[in-house]
């Protein structure tokens, strides 16, 4: 761990989840293509309904990357909408990885900001994240995106800044205190790492940012590619055609 606490375990437990990642992604994931849909409607639908049960009938709104991954993930699983569902894989693994990167370096942290039923909120953060993050990989294995699809991925991160504003200048709510506007701000890291805010910091932050952001959807396509080329080799074409019969083979 990078931070030294009491609660060090949890990051040691979030760690041995994302090698139960790579193990999914090696020997499970793309390989059977009803399982992987299985998957996919199990945790979205457990999702959906903990937090349709969690925001309630427009008593909050869901204003950060992982709140709402929640939501389009869930939708994405069951509209045949392929670009939804790009959208949806990413926002999920991106939110997961995230979440659990977070965790295992920083699992003091994660404990200390929750001031009030602590043990159970952080258990079902634990929960819904790691199981977000799967259902994200399964969709990956299950279908195939394309360039289309990281286009899509592109538009629906702008639609997100077009809700966080939205939200702010309809509704009057503050989300500056978001992680993922913390984030895009700089200010989370800054503050977890100790640095100061000057102009060298931004520079190299948003460069560092914008690189990776580049990286993870390169990432995400050569990950989803990979799924496709297992999926095919144990599923051809439907319309497969036989080699034409010569005449002493039909008459054999």
């Amino acid at each position: 761990m990078i931070t030294t606490g009491p609660y060090d375990y949890l990051g040691y437990i979030q760690a041995a989840v994302v090698v139960c990642y790579v193990l999914l992604a090696v020997f499970v994931a793309g390989r059977n293509k009803w399982l992987d849909t299985l998957v996919v409607w199990f945790i979205a639908a457990y999702l959906l309904a903990y937090k349709f049960d969690e925001y309630g009938p427009f008593s909050s709104y869901p204003i950060d990357l992982s709140a709402i991954s929640y939501f389009v993930f869930g939708f994405a699983a069951f509209i045949p909408f392929r670009p939804l569902k790009a959208a949806g894989s990413f926002t999920a693994m991106l939110s997961g990885a995230v979440y659990f990167v977070t965790m295992t370096f920083f699992p003091n942290t994660h404990v200390e900001s929750l001031t009030f039923n602590r043990w159970f909120l952080l258990t079902m953060a634990m929960v819904n994240h790691n199981l977000m993050f799967v259902g994200g990989l399964f969709m990956c294995a299950r279908h195939k995106f394309g360039r289309t699809g990281m286009v899509w991925i592109l538009g629906w991160f702008a639609f997100f800044f077009a809700y966080l504003e939205l939200l702010t200048v309809g509704y009057g709510i503050n989300y500056q205190v978001t992680s993922i506007v913390e984030i895009m701000q700089g200010t989370l890291v800054a503050e977890v790492l100790g640095l100061e805010l000057t102009p060298t910091y931004y520079a190299l932050y948003y460069i560092i940012v914008v690189g990776l952001s580049m990286a993870l959807l390169a990432l995400f396509d050569l990950l989803n590619k990979a799924f496709t080329r297992r999926r095919m080799k144990k599923e051809p074409p439907f319309l497969s055609f036989a080699p034409p019969r010569t005449k002493r083979a039909a008459q054999a």
